[in-house]
């Protein structure tokens, strides 16, 4: 019992370093604080203001607070039992154990993972939105320089990942991966018509339109089918109405009555947020005979259904699977096996600059990586920095490399040329 809690305790404290003073790196923050054997070392963000305010949620002192860019002064304030708050990204990555990326931003995410891959820091991310692009080729480096490179358990690719590792290891095919959604899909949504409601709940407004424009939740299932090998059985997938008790019965192939195509697929479901889920079957007659007695239902298809994820709240566990035991909660198995592509939000006109994730002039869709490949498709994660289009492009079209100008600048844009060779 109480298997991960004890491997921490025979390991001792682990040296934590967050990127990103979000709602995430925030909440994470006070949770380390207060767990026995963690020690939240180094805390940066952009903004020196962010990140004391972070800190001055905690029980944190603010004499036990070293502000430094500067990382011998952060070693030296760590030695001493201190904190350190710094707009210096990287100092996370250099001289702790394991960095906590919070940032969602795919070009910071990517500087933080070389610079720990460097110092052979672990790397336990949220940036999801950073793995769907290039984690293939950094989970590869991460191999080579020997650290643990993973999604986060609580996330809901993490949370997914659970329930098929669950599903695998007690010998049920498992048919299909997926998640609710919190909220409608409206593809042309923008950070002004979400502003309030953003407001209201606390969110960046740019992170609340990449979750109504389905964006968000397309970056989470390529995660998922990176990890798994499942795809997405249509472009952009289903988007399926369901409930936690209907699930089996509406997630079945057309020849079952359903409305997939293949099996092995994932997808995503309004009616059950915040749920994950998997359906899945028994390889023999007595074992469904006995899920239909535990009242799992009729059968021959079953829903594994998990009401809740937990996100940052539940990074510990990564940490500790990460530093303590060498072991990841999610990550890229064999390569890109999908990819979230970039499509028109709205008619482009040539030489319009793109705004990348949650803005007013794209949405991302998923798709499997053999067709991104055979069709020159943008990943939408490589639209940072300043990257303009070259032609006028209609709404809900997919853009291809040759539409854009990319920031050849952009650190991700070399890892995700290296990623193409390797793989």
């Amino acid at each position: 019992m109480f298997f991960l809690r004890n491997t921490l305790e025979k390991y001792g404290e682990i040296k934590v370093g967050i990127v990103g003073t979000g709602i995430m790196g925030t909440s994470l923050l006070n949770q380390l604080v207060l767990l026995d054997n963690f020690k939240p070392a180094v805390v940066a963000s952009r903004r020196i203001e962010s990140v004391l305010n972070a800190f001055s949620k905690t029980n944190v002192k603010k004499e036990n607070i070293v502000v430094t860019n500067s990382v011998e002064d952060a070693k030296k304030a760590i030695n001493e039992g201190l904190y350190v708050a710094t707009t210096n990204t990287l100092i996370p990555a250099t001289i702790t154990d394991c960095v906590v990326d919070c940032t969602g931003d795919t070009e910071e995410g990517s500087k933080v993972s070389l610079c720990a891959i460097e110092n052979k820091v672990h790397i336990v991310t949220l940036n999801v939105e950073m793995d769907a692009t290039v984690g293939p080729y950094i989970k590869k480096l991460a191999d080579e320089s020997g650290i643990i490179y993973t999604g986060t358990s609580g996330d809901e690719p993490g949370a997914i990942m659970e329930l098929y590792e669950f599903s695998k290891t007690l010998g049920f095919e498992v048919l299909a991966l997926g998640k609710g959604k919190n909220n409608d899909l409206n593809q042309s949504a923008t950070p002004d018509e979400l502003e309030e409601e953003a407001k209201k709940k606390g969110l960046n407004k740019r992170m609340l339109t990449s979750f109504v424009d389905g964006t968000n939740t397309m970056i989470e299932l390529n995660a998922v089918c990176n990890a798994t090998g499942f795809l997405p059985d249509i472009r952009g997938c289903h988007c399926i109405n369901s409930t936690p008790k209907t699930l089996a019965k509406d997630i079945k192939i057309k020849e079952e009555g359903g409305i997939l195509n293949n099996y092995k697929v994932v997808d995503f479901v309004r009616g059950i947020a915040p749920g994950v889920f998997a359906i899945v079957r028994c390889k023999s007659d007595v074992l469904t005979a006995e899920m239909e007695f535990l009242k799992m239902g009729d059968g021959p298809n079953f829903a594994i259904y998990r009401p809740y994820h937990l996100t940052s709240i539940e990074t510990p566990n990564s940490i500790i699977r990460a530093v303590a035991l060498n072991d990841s909660t999610i990550v890229s198995k064999n390569g890109p096996v999908a990819e979230t592509i970039t499509m028109a939000k709205r008619d482009l006109k040539a030489g319009e600059k793109l705004d990348g994730i949650g803005g007013y002039t794209i949405y991302g869709a998923l798709e499997s990586h053999k067709v991104q490949i055979e069709e020159n498709l943008l990943p939408i994660g490589l639209i940072t920095g300043n990257v303009t289009v070259n032609k006028d492009i209609k709404k809900g079209e997919a853009l291809k490399y040759s539409d854009v100008n990319l920031d050849e600048s952009s650190t991700i844009l070399k890892l995700r040329r290296k990623q193409d060779e390797l793989f």
